[in-house]
């Protein structure tokens, strides 16, 4: 943000559960610092770790490890904690007052649904410094499938959703899918839906290059995402056991991801089935390099989740060539269209007629989707901010046509409502500039 608005730009963090401006003149080196620990951190591995998955794919040793870069010590990772007292010093702390210069109609941008429970924190933003919201929405799984969520996420992320709906003068999802699953939330709870744009997010250019690693003759498949229910490892793995018991010739299966929580069925399996160890392997942080490779290489990428908000990894994994088998969900249609193959994630004997068939190394499906997947355009980050520096400049002009702004009052109740008419009519008159330009 700061790229694209550098004098306009300030940013709002919570500390004590409450929204304090930072400081603009520590904000840049602050996040600086969080991109590099989350680049390294990406990069941290062990030789033991790349020599274990080498010895899995049957391939020469060192051949992965002698051709990547020294693996990250953690150690060599800078800490956030030097940067701190500046970014949250005692001026940039101080309240209201110190941030009235910034506050006129200037738009509040959350990207990450954070803080959005706390409703007073979100009326002081809107209604007593006088902010225009606008939010990214991921997802509704928690509302939608709250069988895949922690206990408790479903009211929580209720609370989080009504947030928005109530104060947002305009909103972006990530794809289709979530804008339809936000207006069915708000239709079904009474509540009126700010004017949305759907803006897919981007596949980074490293997943367009290739990567100088040498080739894996193995047969193996690579399924990639945080292990818990809502991923569907358990039906893959039953499938591998199935296929170890029965079968001669059994392809590798590489599990990437990290745990999450109520995966204790899965996690057993993968740690004390005895005929799935030559065959499946754990990996829960790989370097991105190798991670790339072996996204290339697979046979295919599985992705059998029963719900989805989006689907990064679907979309990277097309962007590298991968063929990917993954579940007939409508937001995999919408981000793939008829690049992979989809088989429903119920349908077991499907998966499984399709993994033995991709094995095979003169796999006509497989070569038929490579086909298809020279057609893929995969979604880019340039139209994502486009249309986000778009919908600012849209909220942004339509605030400053007002006769009015949104006036700033007493703070009187926990409801995030801006509740004025002003703020009516400034929705209007987004909905409809957006309808026109679509029309357009």
């Amino acid at each position: 943000m700061r790229e694209h608005y550098p004098e306009e730009a300030h940013f709002i963090g919570r500390l004590r559960s409450r929204p304090w401006r930072l400081n603009p003149d520590a904000c840049h080196s602050f996040i600086e610092t969080l991109t590099t620990r989350w680049e390294m951190s990406n990069e941290l591995a062990s030789r033991s770790e790349i020599s274990r998955l080498e010895n899995f794919l049957e391939i020469q040793p060192n051949a992965l490890a002698a051709g990547m870069e020294e693996p990250i010590r953690r150690s060599s990772i800078p800490a956030l904690a030097p940067s701190l007292p500046v970014l949250l010093s005692p001026l940039s702390l101080w309240p209201d007052r110190a941030c009235r210069r910034f506050n006129k109609g200037a738009v509040y941008l959350n990207v990450s649904h954070e803080g959005l429970i706390a409703r007073r924190d979100v009326s002081r933003l809107v209604e007593v410094r006088n902010l225009l919201p606008i939010y990214l929405v991921h997802d509704l799984i928690p509302i939608s499938h709250p069988e895949y969520a922690r206990p408790g996420d479903r009211e929580k992320h209720e609370a989080r959703m009504r947030t928005v709906l109530n104060s947002a003068v305009a909103t972006l999802t990530n794809s289709e899918h979530t804008s339809q699953m936000l207006s069915e939330f708000a239709t079904l709870h009474g509540l009126n839906l700010a004017p949305t744009v759907v803006s897919p997010l981007g596949v980074e250019q490293k997943f367009h290059d290739p990567v100088d690693l040498p080739p894996i003759d193995t047969p193996y498949f690579v399924m990639i995402g945080t292990i818990e229910p809502r991923k569907n490892h358990l039906t893959i793995l039953h499938l591998w056991r199935h296929l170890a018991e029965t079968s001669p010739v059994v392809p590798k299966l590489i599990v990437i991801g990290r745990r999450g929580w109520e995966n204790e069925n899965v996690i057993d399996i993968m740690e004390r089935c005895d005929a799935l160890s030559p065959h499946v392997i754990e990996c829960n942080r790989l370097p991105d390099q190798l991670l790339r490779h072996l996204m290339a290489n697979a046979r295919a990428v599985l992705m059998p989740s029963f719900a989805e908000g989006y689907g990064l990894p679907l979309a990277e994994a097309l962007t590298m060539g991968a063929p990917a088998i993954c579940s007939d969900l409508s937001v995999f249609r919408e981000i793939a269209h008829d690049a992979p193959d989809y088989i429903s994630p119920i349908d077991g004997a499907e998966w499984m007629r399709s993994i033995v068939d991709y094995a095979k190394p003169d796999s006509e499906r497989r070569a038929a989707q490579i086909e298809r997947l020279a057609h893929f355009k995969p979604p880019t980050w340039e139209k994502h901010f486009a249309a986000l520096d778009h919908l600012i400049e849209l909220v942004h002009s339509t605030s400053q046509r007002s006769a009015t702004a949104i006036r700033p009052g007493k703070y009187r109740t926990p409801s995030p409502v801006p509740g004025s008419a002003v703020a009516a009519r400034m929705r209007k008159n987004i909905a409809e500039l957006i309808a026109s330009e679509d029309a357009a």
